[in-house]
């Protein structure tokens, strides 16, 4: 009797157990399910662009770093331990968010000077679960082989080969050549250089040089009348016309007296005139002439016509009247001069010589 109670006892506490065993899986599985769908709370991945490479080649190391954006992670460094494998240059990529996760990529670029199969060892990634934590984890960035390959084959002969014949010198027709082209090059330039050198001798120059330029006060003149013949008045252009008129009496004052009046305003001008010129009144006409081109050309001043015509002829008129002419001495300066000559002639001579107007009587 009693070892039946114990069996229908034992039957229900097994019940029990498997309801509640199916209970805690409802429970559990559902989370294991939900934190699958939203995978690993950090992953890191390594990449090489090839991983079989000659000596001195390159390559392109990555590691990558997909986390949990509640994660806090410690970036690699610039100088990370890869090895044999020496950095020679390096790119860290911005944190890219995709659907809820972090990527982040470090790039390398690496090289190694042996031969041989080389491993660049896992590197540490340290991280922390919150942003307030202390205790960092570890998960290292999985290890990749490298097959480095020798520049040699490997399948060269070892035994020492005799020695080659001599090698004949063709005659080389290019060098002779170019060599006689040199020469008769070097004698066409010794002939031009004598004779240039002749010439320089009988005339004097070797070039012609350009004629003198005119006197300024020809130059001035012309542009003046050609000024006067355009239109500018009558389409009322003064402002031009005004320039046109002061650059012409600057230029003629520039090349005349040396003075440097395209650079200067107007009262410099009349202060460096007044030093070189003695006519007052000249130097007043062009000072008025001046001040009424500025007016027009800096304070939009429009003149009456009768001002125009006055400016003109003031313009013409101290041309006219400044203008340097190298003329011949008067006969009376030559005839004085000859005298001069004669009388120091004949006191070297002692008084040997006939007198001047003796001389001038026999010779008529």
């Amino acid at each position: 009797m009693f070892a039946y109670l114990k069996a229908e006892l034992n039957k229900q506490h097994s019940a029990w157990y498997g309801v509640l065993a199916a209970a805690f899986m409802l429970a559990v599985v559902p989370a294991a399910l939900a934190q699958n769908e939203t995978g690993p709370l950090i992953e890191v991945q390594t990449k090489v662009d090839t991983s079989v490479i000659t000596i001195g080649d390159r390559i392109n190391y990555s590691i990558i770093i997909n986390r949990d954006t509640s994660l806090r992670i410690v970036r690699p460094a610039e100088g990370i331990n890869l090895g044999m494998f020496e950095i020679k240059d390096y790119t860290f990529h911005d944190p890219v968010e995709e659907d809820g996760r972090v990527i982040e990529r470090f790039d390398f670029n690496i090289s190694v000077y042996d031969t041989g199969h080389f491993v660049i060892p896992p590197y540490p990634v340290a991280y922390f679960t919150d942003d307030t934590s202390k205790n960092y984890r570890i998960i290292e960035a999985p290890a990749v082989e490298i097959y480095v390959k020798s520049l040699l084959t490997g399948d060269e002969e070892r035994e020492l080969k005799d020695i080659k014949p001599p090698l004949s010198i063709p005659f080389n027709y290019w060098f002779w050549a170019s060599m006689a082209a040199a020469v008769v090059l070097l004698g066409v330039i010794g002939w031009l250089a004598y004779r240039l050198w002749k010439k320089k001798q009988e005339q004097g120059y070797l070039f012609k040089p350009p004629p003198p330029p005119p006197p300024a006060h020809e130059t001035a003149l012309a542009a003046l009348q050609e000024l006067f013949a355009s239109d500018l008045l009558e389409k009322k252009n003064y402002k031009q016309y005004y320039s046109r008129l002061s650059d012409i009496m600057r230029q003629y004052v520039e090349g005349r007296f040396a003075v440097a009046a395209m650079e200067e305003i107007t009262g410099e001008i009349i202060r460096d005139l007044d030093k070189v010129l003695d006519d007052k009144e000249q130097l007043a006409e062009l000072e008025e002439l001046l001040t009424l081109a500025d007016l027009v050309k800096f304070a939009k001043y429009i003149p009456q016509p009768e001002e125009t015509e006055k400016a003109g002829r003031q313009a013409v008129r101290f041309v006219e009247e400044t203008k340097l002419v190298f003329e011949p001495p008067a006969d009376a300066e030559v005839e004085e001069r000859e005298k001069a000559q004669y009388a120091e002639a004949e006191e070297h001579s002692g008084g040997k010589l006939p007198a001047a107007d003796d001389s001038e009587a026999n010779l008529s």
